[in-house]
């Protein structure tokens, strides 16, 4: 609830969970409580908006000589779509609202195309959209206005994609003769899936190996600002201080099913451009005895948002899966990442 003086404001969505896949419309109601007396308005609209934040660093020169680091925060406004609610008639300047109970309906499309939700709404670096309802009084007062966030994806579908889903190799060796292969039962998965796969490690010498870390990790990067968050990590038991010669091992991680930001790579706007990417990594890291021992390997995983030739349509909107209006993680600043995910305009072909 939002209120401007004597006005009380509820933005309320036709669906439960403010979630969307880019191409739909987002629509619902406002209603608005006029609690006192009257009020003059200019215009009462609505306007839906996606925007890109980001921050860059610079040295300043402070006034004893000495210098200090400066962080700056820039918004970039990539999609923005206005809807005028109610406006003064021919010969009007303004309308005027006297206490009661005022509502209005919206509906206002999403394009198909967009980035999706990443980062909490009130963080840096982030891709957030909202809804902002206003009730604009002249300029010599204060604006009633409520905002309301919501979480906006790309629909990705893996089956347009068949190499996602077919099995693919991996490997590595160090300098102790020390192998890791092992295969993945496929690269595309959505959120609650499952990803498995069967590792080999050769080890002639019988080095110590201490420890096998797996993990599932997000990269991002939003203009010049790069992340990387780590969705779920596991240690494999039976790769634990051993000195084996020969290990098989199947794995499996499961993804957590919720609103997980789907692989994207997104380069457009409509007043402003924006540069957003979103890419997957699955992590084998081997501790191993040793200087310059450790083996690192990552195998680029693709996250849709559905995996069948005929969809179950907005999987995620059933209230089963109800989480926060914004997609929470914790990142931290890590290289850019070197896989690519989709592009923007090969999945809006």
């Amino acid at each position: 609830m939002g209120s401007g003086n004597s006005a009380q404001i509820n933005i309320n969505l036709d669906r439960a969970v403010p979630f969307f896949y880019s191409g739909e419309s987002v629509s619902g109601s406002v209603n608005v409580n006029i609690t006192e007396g009257q009020i003059k308005v200019d215009e009462v609209f609505i306007v839906l908006k996606g925007e890109a934040g980001y921050t860059t660093t610079r040295t300043v020169s402070n006034s004893n000589g000495s210098t200090h680091t400066q962080t700056d925060y820039h918004t970039i406004c990539f999609f923005s779509e206005k809807k005028v609610l109610d406006s003064p008639g021919l010969g009007k300047n303004e309308l005027e609202y006297h206490s009661g109970q005022y509502a209005w309906r919206f509906d206002i499309p999403l394009t198909p195309h967009l980035p999706p939700t990443i980062n909490e709404s009130n963080k840096y670096p982030r891709v957030r959209y909202y809804l902002k309802f206003v009730i604009d009084k002249p300029w010599y007062k204060r604006n009633a206005d409520e905002t309301l966030y919501l979480t906006v994806f790309p629909y990705i579908n893996l089956s347009s994609n068949p190499q996602c889903l077919v099995p693919s190799l991996f490997g590595d060796h160090n300098r102790k003769d020390v192998t890791v292969k092992g295969t993945i039962d496929k690269l595309g998965y959505v959120p609650g899936e499952t990803i498995t796969g069967k590792l080999e490690i050769e080890n002639p010498r019988r080095i110590l190996l201490k420890k096998l870390h797996l993990s599932l990790v997000q990269q991002s990067r939003i203009e010049c600002n790069t992340h990387k968050v780590t969705i779920f990590e596991m240690i494999l038991p039976t790769i634990t201080n051993t000195r084996q010669e020969q290990i098989v091992e199947r794995f499996s991680l499961a993804i957590p099913q919720t609103y997980v930001a789907p692989s994207y790579q997104f380069m457009g706007g409509f007043h402003h451009t924006a540069n957003v990417n979103i890419s997957y990594m699955l992590e084998f890291n081997v501790k191993i005895e040793g200087m310059f021992t450790n083996l690192n390997i990552n195998i680029p995983i693709t996250l849709g948002t559905e995996s069948d030739a005929n969809p179950n349509q907005h999987k995620l909107h059933d209230a089963s899966n109800a989480y926060p209006n914004y997609v929470s993680y914790y990142p931290e600043i890590v290289e850019d990442p070197q896989y690519n995910p989709p592009s923007y305009s090969s999945v809006s072909q």
